[in-house]
Formats: C-alpha cells, sequence, structure tokens
C-alpha cells in the first residue's frame, strides 16, 4: 500500500513539474484564452503574454483605438478579460515600462538577436513583415498542448 501511494505521489508532483514548465513557456501561456486568441489573432499573431512585461502589455491595452497604426478596440468586458490574462502571464522579469510609444516584438533586443536572418530578408523585401511569424514558424499559433 506504502509504495503504491509513494508513486502516485511521485507521479502527482512530477505532473505539478509539467504544469509549472508550461506556464513558463515563453512561446505559450501556461492556460488558454480564447478571447485573447481571437482577438488578438484577428490580425496577427496572438503574442504569446511572456514575450512582454505587464507594464507594456497595459500600454498596449491602454491604446487599442491606435493600435499600430490600426483601431482595434473591443468592448469594455473584452478588453478587462484580455488585459487579466495578460497580467496573470506576462513576463515577471522586469515590471517597468520602458516606452514612451508602444512596444514592438519586433525591436526588441531578444527579437534582433534571434532573427537576424529574418531581419536581412525583410529588408530585401522578400518577408513581408518582420510581426507575420507564421511566414517562418509554422504552428506558433497552436496551443499549447494539454499537460
Amino acid at each position: 500500500m506504502q509504495r503504491g501511494l509513494r508513486w502516485l505521489l511521485l507521479l502527482i508532483c512530477l505532473g505539478d513539474v509539467g504544469a509549472a514548465a508550461a506556464r513558463d513557456s515563453l512561446w505559450q501561456p501556461g492556460e488558454e484564452n480564447a478571447t485573447w486568441r481571437s482577438e488578438c489573432g484577428a490580425c496577427h499573431i496572438a503574442f504569446a503574454p511572456a514575450w512582454l512585461p505587464f507594464a507594456d502589455w497595459a500600454h498596449i491595452m491602454g491604446q487599442l483605438r491606435e493600435h499600430f497604426g490600426s483601431d482595434a478596440s473591443v468592448d469594455a468586458r473584452t478588453q478587462q478579460e484580455i488585459t487579466d490574462f495578460l497580467q496573470r502571464n506576462s513576463s515577471k522579469e522586469d515590471q517597468a515600462a520602458r516606452h514612451t510609444e508602444l512596444p514592438r516584438m519586433t525591436r526588441s533586443e531578444r527579437f534582433a538577436a534571434k532573427h537576424r536572418s529574418a531581419m536581412r530578408l525583410w529588408q530585401k523585401g522578400k518577408v513581408k513583415s518582420l510581426a507575420d511569424c507564421r511566414q517562418c514558424h509554422s504552428g506558433a499559433e497552436s496551443p499549447a498542448p494539454k499537460p
């Protein structure tokens, strides 16, 4: 009986580690939110919340009428749902807002370090937009598998 209980506890602990790893994924949030995925993914990939600290997400969510040249306004309930989701799943690295203008993923140091070849292709006109992750990352929008 004790041996079986030990195995059960071990499996539960391993499951918790896997769930924690999924929550810490830079690519996929630890929870799914259909509203975020559909609203933010309507014009571009639904960027993973962990890519920015919440201060930057709050800035973006507060400027939806002027969202990089487009009106991305949503009703108040939808805006609050997405904002709450972003807060729970945003990067915890740096909570200070760093921008006076809307932060762009494609101008971040992380993006530049990882996407040198994409930037060269964009400069040559072979990539339409650096923000269209789907051009190079097939499956980038797929929800994370359930742990």
